[in-house]
């Protein structure tokens, strides 16, 4: 099926017939989330008094965001004009240079014309260091978290680790299963280095 005999279906529905049900048919299985064909096979259904018509019609019901317009396509004398929101204007297919431009492409075009790129407050470092806590300091219990205990794990001071999930389980006795297995794995790492 062709464009213009498309557009000339969309204008006259009334054209519709038995003989271009399987064109229409064939365009909407094509491209399922093309609407105004789906409308017209509907509409060529509904014109044929096909059985189909109910079962299809619950089916494209579906993609149609509005049911109200749907209603009006089918009870309309043109699918064009009921699928077309009023908002909506049709280009010509002369080109008008002379045409407003929309304001927000405007400001979308200016923005890209000037490159904007976003540049680093401070100096940018790829790599994270964990500083080491040391014995000295004191540290209050406050502190003591299971990410504290994680990061002594990765710096394989299992000791701290293990002192951090003892007070933990002191802190949160629902937890002491999971802190007790972590003190013994911990353990167990201690053993085997």
């Amino acid at each position: 099926m062709t464009a213009k005999e498309l557009i000339k279906y969309m204008n006259s529905p009334e054209l519709l017939n038995k003989h271009t049900l399987p064109e229409i048919k064939e365009l909407s299985k094509t491209y399922p989330y093309f609407q105004s064909a789906a409308l017209l096979y509907l509409k060529n259904l509904k014109a044929t008094d096909d059985l189909m018509y109910q079962s299809e019609l619950k089916r494209i019901a579906l993609l149609v965001p509005d049911r109200r317009r749907l209603e009006e396509v089918m009870e309309s004398k043109s699918v064009k004009q009921s699928v077309i929101n009023e908002n909506v204007e049709i280009p010509d297919d002369t080109e008008n240079d002379n045409a407003p431009k929309l304001r927000h492409s405007d400001l979308i075009d200016s923005f890209i014309s000037k490159n904007p790129h976003i540049s680093p407050v401070g100096e940018v470092s790829d790599e994270f260091n964990i500083t080491e806590i040391s014995d000295n300091e004191n540290v209050t219990d406050s502190i003591f978290t299971e990410s504290l205990a994680k990061v002594y794990i990765k710096q394989k001071q299992y000791s701290k680790a293990i002192r951090i999930f003892e007070k933990l389980n002191l802190k949160y006795p629902e937890k002491s299963s999971y802190f007790a297995e972590q003190i013994e794995n911990l353990n167990k790492l201690i053993e085997n280095n």
